[in-house]
């Protein structure tokens, strides 16, 4: 069946739901793992499995389906995904060990990786690095929505149905995305003949070897890092800090406001003030406040109040600079959007997954190993960024 036509606007809600899924998944689930936890009777370092893997699993399905879509397109590719992403939510749902959970949790993310790296790709197909920036922080606006609300959702109904709700509504949501992407997504990918294995691998391992490629996908990976470092440590926080699941998720509405908040800079500005300007304002901002978060945290200030602050700041400027780095990164590849997007994303995961899973063995009794983690995190990005060398400016492509 031929999907109907969509409007531009219309194209970009759909993506961002697509793409939501992602987030979604994880953060509708981050608040619920101390309860996974116990309900399952295992150490805080196994019950963190059911988070680092999923990344690994996640980075994997990037660095596959990007490629992929360059061969066979986006549509499949995007189908494909979210009827995955549907098995690993009912998988997940009837978990009866945490080795079933972590299984369930990983074909989830596979499954919604397609949708995060491809609709990269297909913004790649549609627009300009410029006009990519404004619309992916205009498609961010809109998943933002629906994803701030994630980590709330999620220990609301852990409170009140048991942590496996979660997964009910992943289900539910994925069938509901995969029906209306059958139905309306288009194909945006240029009907150039399929890209063969050669040519894919070797415009990947040329972006591989590319500097100005490695600097955007260095900074986006410290993004998520950071990001999912706090987001996946700082619910055991609260738990020792005697505050509950659903109070973590009010809370989380900070960071989500802040990001939200700087894409809507991004959608605004991008080419007044210009695509450096915005990275490099938003990754020197990021180290900022990451060093007051931790400086807050030294002092004793451990109300979620202080913990959040500082990462409405953040939320901010990650906002300021994602939309950047990846339209700058995948517009270095044209015509193998979608190896960019896959190679920039399996970088920010596989990176992301080491971090979770080596701070999951430092101590949750206080905010302060994970607080020292993101200022140093952050300050070494803005370091490397303003070292010699700095900030790619070239706008040409590189493998083409």
């Amino acid at each position: 069946m031929r999907p109907r036509a969509l409007s531009e606007r219309a194209l970009l809600v759909l993506l961002a739901a697509v793409t939501a899924t992602g987030p979604v998944a994880l953060n509708i689930y981050v608040p619920v793992v101390p309860l996974a936890r116990d309900a399952f009777g295992v150490s805080v370092a196994a019950a963190s499995t059911t988070v680092s893997a999923p990344l690994v699993a996640f980075a994997i399905g990037l660095f596959v389906y990007g490629p992929l879509s360059d061969h066979y397109g986006r549509r499949p590719v995007i189908l494909a995904g979210l009827a995955i992403f549907v098995a690993g939510s009912a998988i997940a749902l009837a978990a009866t060990s945490i080795g079933v959970l972590t299984l369930g949790r990983v074909i989830t993310t596979l499954g919604t990786s397609a949708g995060v790296t491809v609709s990269r790709a297909a913004m790649g197909d549609l627009y300009t690095r410029e006009r990519m920036a404004h619309k992916l922080a205009t498609l961010t606006m809109v998943m933002v929505c629906a994803n701030s609300f994630a980590p709330a959702g999620g220990g609301a109904l852990a409170d009140a149905l048991g942590w496996r709700a979660v997964f009910g509504v992943l289900l539910a949501g994925g069938l509901a995305i995969g029906a209306l992407a059958w139905r309306y997504l288009p194909e945006t990918r240029v009907a150039a003949g399929a890209r063969g294995p050669r040519a894919l691998l070797g415009a990947t391992l040329a972006l591989a070897r590319e500097l100005r490629f490695l600097g955007y996908a260095f900074q986006s990976a410290v993004i998520f890092t950071v990001f999912l470092v706090f987001v996946a440590l700082v619910p055991y926080v609260f738990r020792a800090l005697g505050r509950s699941s659903a109070e973590y998720g009010l809370w989380y509405l900070a960071i989500s406001g802040g990001y939200f908040l700087g894409n809507w800079v991004v959608s605004r500005y991008t080419f007044k003030l210009g695509v450096e300007r915005l990275t490099s304002a938003g990754i020197a901002l990021q180290a900022a406040a990451a060093a007051a978060g931790w400086g807050l945290a030294l002092a004793g200030l451990w109300h979620p109040f202080w913990l959040f602050a500082p990462w409405a700041v953040i939320g901010f400027a990650q906002g300021l600079a994602l939309p950047n780095l990846t339209a700058s990164a995948v517009a270095l590849a044209p015509r193998y959007a979608g190896a960019a997007a896959g190679l920039l994303g399996f970088g920010q995961q596989i990176l992301a997954a080491l971090a979770v899973q080596l701070m999951a063995l430092t101590s949750t009794a206080t905010p302060l190993p994970v607080t020292a983690f993101v200022a140093a995190t952050a300050v070494l990005a803005l370091a490397l960024h303003l070292g010699p060398g700095r900030g790619p400016r070239a706008r040409g492509a590189g493998p083409s």
